[in-house]
């Protein structure tokens, strides 16, 4: 009887093992098109992070300013308000608060408080606006309104902080400021 059942037994063993072996192919091809669509995806993520990169490194040169020098932010600050429409009677005074350093890359980081005298919310909006636009290295890290009087309509005493960072390697060599 042993001897009928050694063929059987040896095809069904076969069977099995071909049926592994397909089963095992069949998941060596999942995992390779799911190795192919990683790559793929790999590439795309690799593309869009350089691509992220350089718009920062664009943004961060829009961003750092040349120099420290308070002449010219006293300089920027006037333009801007003129370009602006305020008049040369709207800023009060442009003071420094601090010039701190930054990192280990040459970067500094300049705080003045400018005040604004007699100016109305929309006069401010277009200020801001306009220091966005055209300034985009000085950031308002904060904003105080004030009224000066209660029969002065909408005019408001405005302190604004403004920051920017600079290089303080990129100043001109006769500049003993930062």
């Amino acid at each position: 009887m042993s001897g009928r059942w050694m063929p059987t037994a040896c095809l069904l063993l076969l069977t099995v093992s071909v049926g592994i072996v397909v089963i095992a192919l069949a998941r060596w091809n999942a995992a390779a098109n799911q190795l192919d669509r990683a790559r793929s995806e790999l590439a795309a993520v690799q593309q869009q992070s350089a691509e992220i990169r350089t718009l920062r490194a664009a943004l961060e040169a829009d961003r750092v300013a040349t120099t420290g020098r308070r002449a010219d932010a006293l300089a920027e600050i006037a333009d801007t308000l003129a370009a602006a429409g305020l008049p040369d009677t709207a800023m009060r005074s442009l003071d420094e608060q601090s010039d701190t350093e930054v990192g280990d890359a040459g970067l500094r980081r300049q705080t003045l408080r400018l005040a604004l005298t007699s100016t109305t919310p929309g006069e401010l909006g277009r200020f801001l606006a306009r220091l966005q636009a055209d300034r985009p290295h000085w950031v308002v890290t904060r904003t105080e309104l004030t009224r000066p009087r209660r029969g002065d309509g909408n005019r408001y005493d405005a302190g604004l902080t403004l920051s920017r960072t600079y290089d303080a390697s990129a100043r001109s060599q006769g500049d003993s400021r930062p």
